[in-house]
């Protein structure tokens, strides 16, 4: 799964993260809704839109890029999408914008074309290694996760598990969720006993109960056992896409039948991460998985 659908995910559970990665004011007892949006005639596609609620027009969109990659067009393509589509929908919304990098040499130079956006703070870049390393969100911690390397690991685990734990209980286990995703993803290499290892050190009971960890790793423990290190490897980061898809799946679209599910166990790495990158431009399961 690409870094960007990642950060996606992470976006629909919690669109609130936004202003956890900003500097805008964060709104109070204001539900955001994140989603992809197209814009016709121009073969343009806009990553993500945080929308505020139809009838609270003090609060802007915000469209979001996740930039991983240099990309000397970014701001010029960026500005384009933005005001074709303020163009075709005409929003009653003012509207921001944030571009998210993993350091300032990501960003490309040429940005002053755009000097008036920044400077009136209309559009922000944000750089995930100058985020401060504490008194942050949890979901910036999360965010955090994805950028380290797997020896840091354990140690950022420890502490997003005290932030979870200090959580209310009620968002625990979405909170958990969420973890469990990134883990997956940033440690395909390791065997699934190793991971459990990982994670049952920290997360303990907690873990037990999700059903990521009786879907993929309690099922497949013994199983996994009597195979080969390599090979034990290379399953345990499939079955994780088969998870990190479903999941986006089942946030976008609902139930999936379990017809869809078996499709997903038997499908190759390579159309697993087709099918990831579709999720959130297409507007019906078919779509997603029409080869």
């Amino acid at each position: 799964m690409k870094t960007d659908t990642l950060f996606y995910r992470l976006f629909l559970q919690r669109p609130e993260l936004v202003f956890d990665l900003t500097t805008w004011p964060k709104p109070v007892n204001v539900a955001y809704s994140f989603q992809s949006v197209e814009v016709k005639q121009a073969a343009f596609r806009i990553d993500g839109v945080f929308m505020p609620p139809d009838g609270q027009l003090e609060y802007p969109l915000i469209f979001a890029e996740v930039q991983y990659q240099k990309d000397p067009k970014i701001y010029a393509r960026l500005v384009s999408e933005i005001a074709l589509y303020l163009y075709q929908t005409a929003p009653r919304h003012d509207w921001r914008a944030v571009v998210i990098f993993p350091n300032q040499n990501t960003e490309p130079r040429g940005s002053e074309h755009y000097r008036e956006f920044f400077d009136s703070g209309r559009i922000q870049a944000i750089y995930l290694d100058q985020l401060p390393k504490q008194a942050q969100g949890l979901g910036v911690q999360l965010i955090h996760l994805i950028g380290v390397d797997e020896v840091s690991v354990p140690e950022q685990l420890k502490t997003i598990k005290s932030a979870i734990n200090a959580s209310p209980t009620a968002s625990q286990s979405a909170w958990l969720d969420l973890l469990e995703t990134i883990l997956v993803y940033k440690l395909p290499r390791l065997s699934r006993d190793e991971v459990k290892e990982m994670l049952g050190d920290i997360l303990n009971v907690q873990l037990k109960q999700t059903r990521f960890y009786q879907d993929v790793f309690a099922e497949g423990q013994q199983e996994g056992q009597k195979k080969g290190r390599q090979e034990g490897r290379k399953e345990g980061r499939q079955e994780g896409e088969v998870m990190m898809l479903l999941r986006l799946l089942e946030q976008r679209f609902g139930a999936v039948p379990d017809s869809i599910r078996s499709r997903l166990k038997q499908a190759d790495m390579d159309t697993l991460l087709v099918w990831s990158e579709r999720v959130l431009t297409c507007t019906t399961l078919d779509e997603v998985l029409d080869k």
